[in-house]
């Protein structure tokens, strides 16, 4: 093979139009961090409450105590996703994505160790501080690696690895009855189901450690200019109106994907106890999981359609037609009563493409506006608008679930979205009178 040949493989890889200085195995290497951490992003949500069930909580104090760790983690998410960009700026993303993939594996070593509350709250704080680091640098390093031509497609890719991530989970879930079937007592089982979800992040850091490229990703370091100074200048960022709309695109995507998780599961399982007469155990296999398959399917679909068409029509547009789909999909919710009717699981078949195509669409906007030299503290912020809409879902979703109605969270954010759709277009509009004017000029 030619120089020239190779050049054109490493250039084009799964479809995508590297950088120059970046080899094929620097961005196999980032997907496969892309899976790992996407795995562990959903890990906790499934493996938590068998923890819990060993550690011997009381029911009435499971749901409080998981909405007071979930919390916890978004909060140290809001804190640090700004102050993990500027550093990533400053040290090279590299270093940053490894350390979050390690602490994270650390922290889910020891949360499987917890025998106590406080053992909870601490070792839940070492996997956030992991998971924030580990989040921010995901969705860094597609922007620095893909040229802007194929960022779409890259962030479709990614979207797509991510989404096969989402199964890691539950096949750790299954881990616990096979160790106890191997002899090992409960909460034995409930450690090395912890311990191996661990290995997995530390398998995942060291192919970052040495898969990612120590080059690209590593901006100018501005040593004369605090972290505090440079987080100030990625906020300044935020007054050019393109980079405003991927915070807002931000919020509302990552508010999508926490409705449809915390809350879509929840609903069937209630409804088919309640309602039905069903178990939880058949509410749950009857009625949830083909759900959650329904939903994981349409975003399989949806993370490599939105990446073409990103590609194809300006980035802004690209928010427009996700924004516009989630916000009629989501606010649709409104009229279903039987979460269980046959015509529910096409809707959420929609749902999925909706709430990824919000996500890649997102990414790609702020990838594509971040200015190289603040890349990584304005993708920082970008992933603390997305916290704040992950909290904003989980807490005042929860609040209206229990206190309105289970459609009520999923309405919310389909008119969240809706106000994005109608942003996004004004700015396309405005775009387009400038571009007219400096025509006739």
């Amino acid at each position: 093979m030619t120089e020239q040949v190779q050049a054109a493989v490493v250039k084009n890889l799964l479809g995508v139009r590297l950088v120059d200085g970046l080899k094929r195995r620097n961005w196999l290497a980032y997907l496969f961090a892309v899976l790992i951490s996407s795995g562990y992003a959903g890990a906790l949500s499934i493996l938590q409450p068998g923890l819990l069930q060993v550690l011997g909580i009381p029911y009435a104090e499971q749901a409080t105590l998981t909405g007071l760790l979930g919390g916890l983690q978004e909060v140290v998410f809001i804190l640090m996703m700004g102050i993990y960009g500027v550093m990533a700026d400053r040290f090279g993303r590299r270093l940053i994505y490894v350390f979050g993939l390690a602490t994270t594996a650390i922290g889910f070593v020891l949360y499987g160790s917890a025998t106590s509350v406080e053992q909870l709250v601490i070792y839940r704080l070492v996997v956030a501080f992991g998971s924030a680091a580990m989040v921010g640098m995901m969705v860094t390093v597609v922007a620095d690696y893909a040229t802007d031509c194929s960022r779409g497609k890259a962030n479709g890719t990614q979207g797509a690895i991510a989404t096969l991530g989402a199964f890691i989970p539950p096949v750790l879930a299954g881990l616990p009855q096979s160790f106890v079937g191997a002899g090992y007592s409960e909460a034995a089982a409930q450690q090395a189901t912890f311990a191996v979800a661990g290995a997995l992040g530390a398998v995942a850091a060291l192919v970052a450690l040495f898969g990612l490229s120590k080059l690209v990703g590593t901006v100018v370091k501005a040593e004369k200019e605090s972290l505090l100074q440079m987080l100030r200048q990625g906020a300044v960022a935020a007054k050019k109106p393109a980079i405003a709309l991927s915070y807002g695109a931000a919020f509302i995507s990552r508010g999508d994907l926490a409705v449809t998780g915390a809350f879509m599961g929840l609903w069937l399982v209630q409804y088919g106890t309640g309602t039905l007469g069903l178990s939880t155990s058949d509410a749950m296999a009857q009625l949830a999981m083909p759900a959650i398959l329904m939903v994981v399917a349409g975003a399989l679909v949806g993370s490599i359609l939105t990446g073409y068409l990103s590609d194809k029509v300006s980035r802004i547009t690209a928010v427009s037609m996700a924004s516009g789909l989630a916000g009629c999909v989501y606010s649709a919710m409104f009229f279903v009563s039987d979460p269980s009717a046959s015509a529910v699981f096409p809707l959420l078949f929609v749902m999925g493409i909706a709430e990824i195509s919000a996500f890649v669409s997102s990414q790609a906007l702020v990838g594509e506006q971040a200015p190289a030299d603040r890349k990584g503290a304005v993708i920082g912020l970008f992933g603390v608008a997305g916290a704040v809409g992950i909290l904003v879902a989980t807490t005042g979703g929860g609040y209206l679930f229990a206190h309105l109605s289970p459609s009520s969270p999923f309405v919310l954010f389909g008119v969240l979205n809706l106000v994005v759709f109608i942003w996004s277009l004004l700015l396309s509009r405005s775009k387009s009178k400038h571009v007219l004017t400096e025509q006739n000029v």
